[in-house]
């Protein structure tokens, strides 16, 4: 397989999955490995079968994703019953509970969530129940992880979530949030309009977030933090804005939340990079709005290269420099995450933890 078309390969044959017919049994072996890594290969599964190709693939590679695709399903179902098992705990609590990112695409019905996995059910209640939330599901089962103290310090005191639950029978972590961003965090979105404008689903115990929420909730979680399948998130991104940007006024109003929220430059960089990556439409006053979201001229063609080598699949002769960029982003999200002073001392107190950690594992001299 080329270099040129290893960069770009796996972009094009998820946006037409026709061209996989012409793939040759080592560019498939390198295609698979991608699709894998990048948390897409059962999202290729779903769409080579909506177009009847799955059938007309080699028999290897049709079990590979068959399997993939049966995996997929199965999580979803998880899911599906970490939330009923969650509801059944929650039923004397009337609290609102609203779906974040993959559990809301999946409960909700949206594209992204075809083929998707779920890693870890997020949820965004008040911040005034999530202490009445949290002892709850405690009672029903559900226990905090093993975490050093100054950790749980830092999700109580500064984290827009606690610390993960997880049931011992299950297994599926759950994520209590009562807001979107950390509370040291430079953007501060109104955690009372998301929760004012979310949405009932079919089982009225459950909502998401308003589209123009929803989309910013994404766009924040992946252009502000470290993401561990950012071109997976992507497409979620781009499913999203194909699904609600056919709907009437969703444009608009996608840019008055993004004022509301303080989230312009992370709206400016999502509408670039998938229109860039994936050719994701948008209107042209769009186009006008956000233009003034960019960052300066100076800062503008670096984040470019940042975000080019993070979110495509690199050769392995230039994977290094795909390993700096994700280095420099880590550096960014922390940057975004925390005021300097406080930033310095964090990752003090960590590179302390970890080689206290380290030097508890090494065997002891005999």
């Amino acid at each position: 397989m080329k270099t040129e078309s290893a960069r770009t390969q796996l972009v094009s044959v998820l946006l037409e999955p026709r061209t996989a017919l012409d793939l040759n049994a080592r560019e498939w072996n390198n295609l698979l490995r991608h699709t894998a890594k990048h948390g897409l290969i059962a999202r290729l599964g779903v769409a080579l079968a909506d177009h009847g190709l799955l059938e007309r693939l080699p028999g290897k590679v049709q079990a590979r994703l068959r399997a993939a695709c049966i995996a997929a399903e199965s999580n979803q179902t998880a899911v599906r019953f970490e939330l009923n098992r969650l509801l059944r705990a929650l039923a004397g609590a009337d609290v609102p509970v609203i779906l974040l990112k993959g559990a809301a695409y999946l409960m909700a019905g949206l594209p992204p969530s075809r083929g998707r996995y779920v890693g870890d059910l997020d949820l965004l209640v008040p911040a005034a129940r999530i202490g009445e939330v949290e002892q709850t599901l405690i009672a029903q089962g559900w226990s905090l992880g093993d975490m050093e103290d100054y950790d749980l310090r830092y999700y109580r005191q500064w984290m827009h979530e606690i610390p993960p639950l997880q049931h011992p029978e299950r297994e599926t972590p759950i994520d209590l949030h009562h807001t979107i961003l950390p509370l040291t965090a430079r953007a501060h979105p109104d955690a009372a309009a998301l929760l004012a404008a979310s949405l009932p689903l079919a089982d009225p115990r459950l909502r998401v977030l308003a589209p123009a929420d929803m989309v910013l909730h994404s766009a924040v979680h992946l252009f502000n933090d470290e993401v561990g399948k950012p071109l997976r998130d992507l497409f979620d991104l781009h499913d999203l804005l194909r699904h609600f940007g056919a709907h009437n006024g969703f444009w608009d109003d996608l840019l008055l939340r993004a004022h509301l929220h303080g989230l312009e430059r992370p709206l400016y960089y999502t509408l670039c990079e998938t229109r860039r990556l994936l050719g994701t439409p948008w209107p042209g006053h769009v186009e006008k709005a956000v233009a003034a979201f960019a960052p300066s001229p100076l800062i503008a063609p670096l984040m470019s290269w940042l975000f080019r080598e993070h979110f495509e699949p690199e050769p392995p002769e230039t994977r290094r420099l795909s390993a700096v960029a994700d280095f420099a982003l880590y550096l960014r999200s922390h940057w975004l995450r925390m005021p300097m002073p406080m930033l310095m001392r964090h990752l003090s107190i960590k590179a302390v933890m970890r080689m206290r950690e380290r030097f508890a594992r090494r065997p002891a001299a005999e």
